[in-house]
């Protein structure tokens, strides 16, 4: 992967966290976002974690 595409998919699960923490925190609650919001958390956190743990590995195999 190049770096483009590693820093697109470290940010885009924190924003998917983010978007649905901002619903739950204006209290916009429906019956889809809720069945979203259980279908993504768990990969948008392990997502989130994990490439931007591939992104530093890369930079530092590249630049040191």
């Amino acid at each position: 992967m190049i770096f483009k595409q590693l820093i697109i998919f470290s940010i885009t699960p924190w924003v998917n966290f983010l978007i649905l923490y901002a619903f739950y925190f204006f209290k916009i609650e429906s019956t889809l976002i809720g069945v979203y919001h259980e279908l993504t958390i768990i990969p948008s956190l392990l997502f989130g974690g994990v490439f931007p743990i591939l992104l530093v590995i890369k930079f530092f195999r590249i630049f040191f």
